[in-house]
């Protein structure tokens, strides 16, 4: 799996992404804010092209998740998509709070509408990619709907961390969104949508 994802330039793309904003800090660390919310507002894309990847799933495994006591099956995708949905979004939207009370001042607007136009650039395609394996291979609804929380650790530990240790959170939280990106790419994303299949084993 690893070594698929030395040769997908997505992921390479998406290492890059965290080295330039690692080095953007470092040149301004004043806009640590700026950041946070790009990291706040890819982590939503996700959440959002996982929600349509849910609703595009036609065989999901019986297995690995239930729904009010019940196998996840066709029938009741749509169920479980609008659930993940709302619990991601729900996350998102008190982490959202928590942004604007205290890092909402010196953000660089700029940057962030760059940055979300090419995540959601990256995002379609990627989702287009996927679209075939959701189609035609049984795949593991269990772990696509709890792999985008991977994203949520960092912003928990950015707040409890620093105080424990007396480090400065910007380092922590630079460092774990990095480990998530990179666990999270590794977990969903392949060319050959190997992994995907594999999911339901």
């Amino acid at each position: 799996m690893i070594q698929r994802a030395f040769k997908d330039p997505g992921f390479w793309f998406l290492l890059l992404m965290n080295g330039y904003l690692i080095y953007y800090y470092l040149q301004q660390p004043g806009e640590f804010n700026t950041i946070v919310w790009i990291y706040w507002l890819q982590s939503v894309l996700i959440g959002l092209f996982n929600f349509f990847d849910l609703l595009s799933i036609s065989n999901p495994d019986e297995t690995s998740l239930s729904i009010n006591k019940q196998p996840v099956n066709k029938g009741n995708m749509g169920c479980a998509a609008w659930f993940f949905l709302f619990h991601y979004g729900f996350f998102h939207f008190v982490y959202a709070i928590f942004l604007l009370v205290g890092n909402s001042k010196g953000t660089n607007g700029q940057l962030l509408l760059i940055s979300a136009g090419i995540f959601i650039l990256e995002s379609t395609m990627q989702f287009i990619r996927r679209r075939p394996a959701l189609k035609n291979e049984k795949v593991n609804v269990g772990k696509m709907f709890f792999t985008p929380y991977l994203r949520i650790v960092p912003m928990h530990l950015m707040i409890l961390v620093p105080s424990f240790f007396g480090i400065t959170a910007s380092v922590v939280f630079l460092v774990l969104k990095t480990i998530a990106d990179a666990g999270m790419y590794l977990l969903t994303t392949q060319k050959d949508f190997s992994l995907l299949k594999s999911l339901s084993r």
